[in-house]
Order: structure tokens, then sequence, then C-alpha cells
């Protein structure tokens, strides 16, 4: 199969990175050990092959979920270091197929600022992969990370923005175990509507953001957010002029209606293949490119989704 289409939402974790995660005091890696997104050959081989399979010619990596934000500032810093390191060289093995999105230690922010623009200006990722909570316990979107965008915002930089499976901390999800059923996306629209609450694409202006899952369903909750806007001004400026100016949305959903609705609402040019991987392989992998095909989208449409948008999203990238 001719490969082609650039898959924006995938993961990699080597063996000896969850572990150093787990010594600092990461709670959460075992739903990362043992899925095949290891640095083993064996995983490395199946995972070209379903990439190959699909017709994904680039997959653009992310530590996301398993964010290097544990232990101490220093900790946390030199397993930024650790993880960014081993994607330069998942690149430099293989230049033709991986692309990568930074990590960076927050909540440490002076080491956050100092790792990620290493990300960018000496490693070449695209941009920089965090979670919709810190720690577990603070949005993206507090203001104690203002200084952490404006440093990002300097760099013209790209925030992917991916859920962690903390159900938004909320009893009524995680009670139910509901963490990953719902839980994801649901932190994934909440973590949108913090980031324009918080005006922070206003405030910083010149950076980009990209949101995993399609935003969690907001497109089909966007005419009530557009009300709450002009009616009760819930919002400092329009939500779907912002979104439709300054946010991405990866297509890791696989609804074709779905799929449609975001493209109505926020329009085609704003979505992003993205897979998942390796919550999905195999037929599922390829799943995450063929529904976008089997949509009632447009060819350009879908030739934008599953290539060309990213190049809107990344100008200054090589994707060839």
């Amino acid at each position: 199969m001719e490969k082609h289409v650039i898959d924006t939402h995938a993961h990699y974790w080597p063996d000896a990175y969850l572990e150093h995660l787990k010594a600092a005091g990461s709670p959460d890696t075992d739903i990362a050990q043992g899925i095949g997104a290891g640095d083993s050959t064996e995983d490395m081989e199946k995972r070209l092959k379903m990439m190959d399979d699909a017709g994904v010619q680039y997959q653009l990596l992310s530590a996301t979920p398993q964010a290097p934000q544990w232990g101490e500032a220093n900790e946390a810093l030199a397993l930024a270091k650790e993880i960014n390191d081993d994607y330069a060289a998942i690149i430099k093995a293989h230049p033709d197929r991986f692309l990568a999105y930074g990590a960076v230690p927050l909540p440490y922010v002076d080491e956050a600022i100092k790792e990620g623009k290493r990300a960018i200006e000496e490693l070449g990722f695209l941009g920089i992969g965090v979670n919709t909570l810190i720690q577990n316990k603070w949005s993206i979107a507090d203001e104690r990370f203002f200084p952490f965008f404006a440093a990002m915002d300097e760099l013209g930089a790209t925030i992917y923005i991916h859920p962690t499976g903390q159900g938004a901390n909320s009893d009524l999800v995680n009670d139910y175990g509901l963490e990953w059923v719902v839980g994801a996306p649901i932190e994934d629209m909440l973590v949108t509507l913090q980031l324009l609450k918080a005006d922070i694409p206003n405030r910083f202006p010149h950076l980009k953001f990209h949101i995993a899952h399609l935003g969690g369903g907001i497109s089909f909750q966007m005419q009530r957010i557009q009300d709450n806007y002009t009616d009760w001004n819930a919002f400092s400026s329009s939500p779907i002029d912002t979104l439709k100016e300054k946010f991405w949305f990866d297509a890791a959903n696989f609804s074709t209606f779905a799929l449609e609705n975001s493209a109505q609402i926020f329009g085609a040019e704003r979505l992003l293949m993205g897979s998942d991987f390796p919550y999905f392989q195999n037929d599922k992998y390829t799943r995450a490119a063929t529904y976008i095909t089997a949509t009632n989208l447009t060819d350009e449409e879908k030739a934008g989704i599953l290539r060309e948008n990213v190049k809107t999203l990344h100008p200054h990238a090589k994707f060839d």
C-alpha cells in the first residue's frame, strides 16, 4: 500500500523510561507496559508493519499521558530529557517514519521552559505534548502555567493536549469505572473549554493547539457553548471563532458521523488523522485511516485530514 497518511496521535514509551517514571512516583505506568509501544525490536517491527498496512508514512509521537511530571524538579527534568532523547534517537534511526512532540516536566515551570525550548529549538520537535491534568490535579489551563505558555508563545509552538485517564477527577465518572470509556473524551472537551475560559488563546496569540479525540465531541455541543457566549457572556470572545482559528482536532474517534459533524462545525481543514496507537492495533489501526475515507466528505477534505492539514499546523516540518 502506498504510504501517504500522517498519523498525528501515536505513543511510544521505552521500557526503561516507564521504569524510571514509576520509580519517580507515577501511579499510572501499568496501562502503558507490555502493549506493543516499547523499544524492543519486536515492538518496532510490529509497529512499522501496522503503519505500512494502513498506508501510514509518519507517526507523530508523544509521551502523553506518561508525562515526566513526577518526583522533585531535578528528577522530572531528567525524565523529560530522557524521553526526549529517546524520541530524537528513534527519529534519527527512522527519519522517514517518525516525528515527535516534546515532553516537559510540568508542574516545574522553569524546568519545563528550559526543556521545551530544547525540544523545539535543538531537537527539532514539532511542538510540546502535555496532559489535560498535571500530576492528576491541576488543569493545564491553570494560571500557574501561564509563564510556560508565554515562553512557548515566543516560539510560536503547537501545544498537543491528551487526557490522563483520571475521569476529570469526577466521582461520577470514576466510581463507575468510566475513566477511559468516557472520562478521556470528557477531559478533552473540558480542557478545551478551560483554555477558552482562561482566555489562553488570546493571551498567547502565537500558540496553536492540537486536541486529541475530536476534542471529546465538543462539536456536538457547539451551539450550546456559543449561546452561552452570546447570551450569557460565558467567554471573553467567540468560542467557535477561536476554535476555528487556533485549534486542530485529531480524528481518533473512529465514527464517520462524529467526523462529519466535526467537519461541518469546525471545517474539515481543522481535522487530523490520529490512531491512538498502541491502544488500537492491527485492523483497528488500519481503521483509523479507512474510516476517514468512508465518510461523505469530499476527496479533497479526506486528503486534507489524512495528510495535508497537518502541514498547515506545522508549516516548517519536513514530511517528505
